[in-house]
Formats: structure tokens, sequence, C-alpha cells
């Protein structure tokens, strides 16, 4: 793909998939609830803090049956669960920290490889993993935090069956099935014998780890960076690194483009925001109007959604570290060098790579 080209597909808005006003209502809800009342209360940090655990949640299968909103609640609720308890038992070690999250980053990346949902679950556990141990990290109070992460992502989830259940008494659907896709377009699914023996096969190949040996040369590298300026935030390396990467190896990938484009809007934006100061009824207007964006652009075009994404995070994330020009600036040069991360180590692989590490190329 030329240059033209792959920045036409970045800029390419898709009309293809449906998004229902509910999840909206549950997103924006969802993550600004909690900061409106802890406002009103005296305490915006601690909406803030909740905000994280709404973040992990979102919109989940608010128009099919009860029992499968609550089945794809749970793959939500599970790796963002073990990802925040995992970065708090691991806080406060020093570079073993960076250790521990890089090492159960690999694990779960090959662990990923034995399913589609799996690898969709494994993935939100990391990046979970790399935003929880960056707030515990920040905080003298961890055990706090975790709870009032757990307190956003309880509420979150008891408003996605609360409005779901609305949802589906009003269009008449209490006993349809999940409106996705199966696992297979024809025949019989494959069985848990079968994916187990297929991935188990996939290890015994280089091409069953190149994935997580991609993902382990980006983080090494981003903690690299981060010892040597450790006085920038430069965190956000390592959650761009886990954002853009992918288990199929593509040199420029168009989300990091659009990553790439989308953080420079959004740290404008989020700059011209603090530069006024807002309060924290402001702060919980803005996240509610950010935040009710997220399921439109999200299937939308991506580089709309990091646009809006960026802001909301470093919204968030103001519970825990103050909000400044430097804040702002670092995450942008910390999304480029990320960018730049996936880019080398995609095109370095690809051209070292064997026929046996990617297969069919």
């Amino acid at each position: 793909m030329n240059g033209k080209a792959h920045l036409v597909e970045a800029l390419r808005w898709s009309t293809d998939t449906e998004v229902r006003l509910i999840d909206a209502v549950i997103a924006s809800v969802g993550m600004a609830g909690p900061v409106l009342l802890a406002t009103a209360a005296g305490h915006p940090s601690l909406g803030l803090a909740a905000s994280l655990g709404s973040l992990m949640i979102g919109a989940v299968g608010t128009t099919s049956s009860l029992r499968t909103q609550v089945k794809e609640l749970a793959w939500v609720l599970t790796p963002a669960a073990l990802a925040s308890v995992a970065a708090t038992l691991l806080a406060g070690q020093g570079w073993q920290t960076d250790a521990g999250v890089m090492a159960l980053a690999c694990l779960a990346a090959a662990i990923g490889g034995y399913s589609r949902p799996l690898a969709v679950a494994t993935t939100r556990f990391i990046l979970f993993l790399i935003m929880v141990s960056h707030a515990v990290a920040a905080t003298s109070h961890p055990v706090d935090l975790l709870a009032l992460i757990a307190t956003g992502a309880l509420w979150t989830t008891m408003l996605n069956l609360l409005l779901g259940t609305v949802e589906r008494v009003r269009r008449r659907t209490d006993l349809a099935g999940s409106t996705h896709a199966p696992l297979t377009t024809a025949g019989m699914p494959p069985t848990a014998t079968q994916r187990f023996n297929r991935w188990r096969k996939s290890l015994t190949r280089l091409s069953g780890w190149q994935y997580t040996l991609r993902l382990a040369l980006c983080f090494g590298a981003a903690w690299w960076l981060r010892a040597l300026w450790p006085h920038h935030h430069f965190y956000w390396i390592t959650l761009t690194v886990a954002i853009l990467i992918r288990r199929q190896i593509e040199v420029l990938p168009i989300q990091a483009t659009q990553r790439a484009i989308g953080t420079a809007c959004g740290v404008l934006a989020a700059s011209l925001f603090l530069a006024h100061r807002p309060s924290g009824f402001g702060l919980a207007l803005a996240i509610a109007l950010l935040s009710a964006a997220r399921p439109l652009l999200k299937v939308s075009n991506y580089l709309a959604y990091s646009t809006v994404m960026t802001p909301l995070v470093i919204l968030i994330l103001g519970s825990i570290e103050p909000l400044d020009g430097g804040v702002v600036r670092d995450r942008l040069a910390a999304t480029l060098l990320g960018v730049a991360l996936v880019v080398a180590t995609n095109f370095g692989l690809r051209r070292l790579a064997t026929p046996q590490l990617l297969p069919g190329r």
C-alpha cells in the first residue's frame, strides 16, 4: 500500500456497524456518574479513580439475551480484575515490578493464541495491567485505589445489566440469542480439545512465539527509554505498544498512523481544555461527552476514536498525577516513540524472518 492509499484508509469512515444510543448512554453515565457524585461530595479525585474501573467495562451486549450479556460481561470483567489485582501486588518493587509486568504480559500473549475470544481477553488484560500499574505506582494508597477501581467497574456492570434489561423489554428480544457471529461460519465449532491441540502445536514452532517476541522486544525498549528519562511520563510508550501491536505482522499498521495523528489532536484538545482550569463539574461534563462518543467512533474511525480517548484517559489519570503541560506533551512524545518501536520491530522481524517464522510469507 503506497503512502496516499495508506492515508486515505486511515481517514476512511466506516458506516457498516450500527451504534445504539443505549451504548452511548451507558458509556457516558458509567464514567461521568462517579465523577459527578464525588464532585458533589467534595472529592472529585475519588470519582476520577472510580471512572478508571468504568473504562474497563463500557457497554456490553445490551441487546443480547440476559444469559449472553452476563457471559460477555464475565469475559470483560475477568481480565480487568486479574490485571488490577496483579498490578497492585507487583507495585512498589522497583525494577522487579517492570520485570513482573513484562513477564505477565508475555505469558498472556502466549496464552491468547488458544482462541480468538481468549486473544481479545488477554489483550484487555495487558492493557489494564499497564494502566493500573502506573496508577498504583503513583499513589501511596494502592489498596484504596483498587477499591475505587472495583467500585467503578461494579457500577458500570450494574448499569449494563439494568439498561440492557430495559432495552430487551422494549425490543421484545428477551429470548433472542446473541447477535455476534459464531466462531465458525460452517459446521460445528472446534472443541476445546481441538483448540488446545492446535495451540500446543503452534507453540512448538517459532511462528507461534513471534507475537510474544515482538511484544517483549517493544516492552524492553520502552522500559529502557523510561530508565533513561525517569522524570518523563513515558509509561504511555508501553500502552501504545500494547494497543498497536498485532498478532499478524504488518510493518506499518493503519492503526499506528491513526493513533499517532489522533493522539496529537487529542493532546492539543486536552491542552486547550486544561488551560482553562476546569472545575470538577466541568471535568464530569467533558468526560460525559467524550465517553458518549466512544461507542460511535470505535467502530467508525480509529483516528477519531484516538482523538477522543487521549484526553479522556488524561483526565481520568488526573486523579493520581498533576495535569500540566509537561504531562500532556510527554503523552504525545511517548505515543510517537511507541509507534516507532512497533514499526521498527515489525520491519526488523519481517526482514530477518525465515519461512518457519512467517509461514506463507
